[in-house]
């Protein structure tokens, strides 16, 4: 099955990726909840997190730990890890940077009001979290 992230695996689509191993891939939210907003999917095509087997789901796992390492470079309050689903069939764990304890559960992230980042600011982020 072929969906967005599929085609960011692959490399049809361009993202602005923070880490990659065999098994998964990281990569900046272009609508974050807050900048640095990172998403963390398995290279296989799962559309249920419940679902992946449990080789997948510890080495996603472990990824998504990094990445709640990696934003510390951002000095965020603190780290929140959302696994929801609706947008995209393919299992995801987005891991944001928090700025106050209602971040996750905003109006923003809610309603999905999300921010807009240029160019720019995407690849002064990305720079922040691979350096």
């Amino acid at each position: 099955m072929s969906c967005i992230f599929c085609n960011i695996i692959s490399g049809s689509i361009p993202a602005y990726k923070v880490y990659e191993d065999t098994d998964t891939l990281a990569f900046l939210d272009i609508h974050p909840i807050n900048p640095g907003h990172v998403l963390v999917i398995p290279k296989v095509h799962v559309p249920e997190f419940q679902d992946l087997d449990d080789e997948i789901y510890t080495k996603t796992m472990n990824t998504v730990k990094k990445m709640a390492q990696n934003l510390t470079k951002l000095e965020p309050k603190r780290i929140g890890l959302k696994v929801e689903g609706w947008d995209v069939s393919h299992a995801h764990i987005h891991v944001v940077p928090l700025l106050d304890p209602h971040d996750i559960t905003s109006k923003r992230a809610v309603e999905g009001t999300l921010l807009n980042p240029t160019k720019e600011e995407l690849e002064a982020i990305l720079l922040k979290l691979t350096t």
